[in-house]
């Protein structure tokens, strides 16, 4: 074959290339247009998460909370007063719409007294000061009695007036009933002379409290970074989101090449 024959050829076989590849081209650019669409608005949304304060926005829409596996908590009690609730939601304790306490097991009960704030799960208890910061943990390993069941506190009066009074913290457990000493460090254990006011939930429970401890779960960042990963949409989306990243490989390739062949064209 001479050499103008093999030029003709290789002109043949260039033509025809450019030809097949310019509609894959366009289809692969508006189809890498959307990825790209979706991956700088989440990417600036993420940058800007402090700002936007996607980290502090729970998540309020059910279908979303769903699609999370997030469910309502099976366990629900309030205790306190209107002016400072306070809600149990399985093992989270909150200090009205501010959550204070993530425990291991499931929380039982919960008391806001003037200058501190004690909940107890089943071998476990809590102290808090007013504002909700936890001050303390005690266990078994500190003294206190395994398998709490209630929380009692009894307040008596230190003068005849009862202008002043004094609040005692009992315990109900599996083993029998304890007092806590003025400090709550050392537990006796003890009779009650009286029947005692175990602290109980409220009835009814906030209904709207319920819905915003499932929201707590989960956050617009959360969701951000899902989506722009492509982990929202399952593990096996993340192989989906390379084969985008491949599609933005071809299309610039194939834009170089395109034109490469148009500006030897020109000339």
């Amino acid at each position: 074959m001479t050499r103008k024959h093999k030029s003709q050829s290789i002109q043949t076989i260039s033509y025809k290339l450019a030809r097949a590849l310019r509609p894959w081209h366009r289809r692969l650019g508006i189809l890498s247009c959307l990825f790209i669409l979706l991956l700088v608005v989440t990417g600036v949304a993420i940058n800007h998460s402090q700002v936007l304060q996607l980290n502090q926005s729970p998540v309020q829409q059910a279908w979303l909370l769903d699609y999370y596996g997030i469910a309502t908590p099976q366990h629900i009690a309030q205790f306190g007063n209107e002016a400072q609730p306070l809600f149990i939601t399985d093992n989270r304790l909150w200090l009205g719409r501010e959550p204070i306490l993530e425990a291991q097991s499931q929380l039982i009960s919960a008391v806001l007294l003037p200058n501190l704030l004690i909940a107890i799960d089943n071998n476990q208890l809590y102290l808090f000061d007013s504002q909700g910061h936890l001050q303390e943990t005690q266990n078994s390993s500190t003294g206190l009695p395994k398998g709490l069941e209630a929380l009692a506190v009894e307040s008596l009066p230190l003068d005849a007036a009862h202008t002043e009074t004094v609040h005692r913290v009992w315990l109900k457990t599996t083993s029998g009933y304890y007092r806590a000493d003025e400090n709550l460090i050392d537990w006796i254990p003890e009779q009650p002379l009286a029947p005692l006011r175990w602290v109980i939930s409220a009835d009814p429970v906030d209904a709207d409290m319920i819905q915003y401890a499932r929201s707590a779960n989960l956050n617009w960042e959360r969701v951000m970074l899902d989506l722009h990963s492509g982990r929202l949409f399952g593990a096996y989306a993340v192989w989906l989101w390379d084969i985008f990243g491949l599609a933005l490989l071809l299309v610039s390739l194939s834009g170089l090449w395109l034109w490469i062949k148009q500006t030897k064209s020109k000339r």
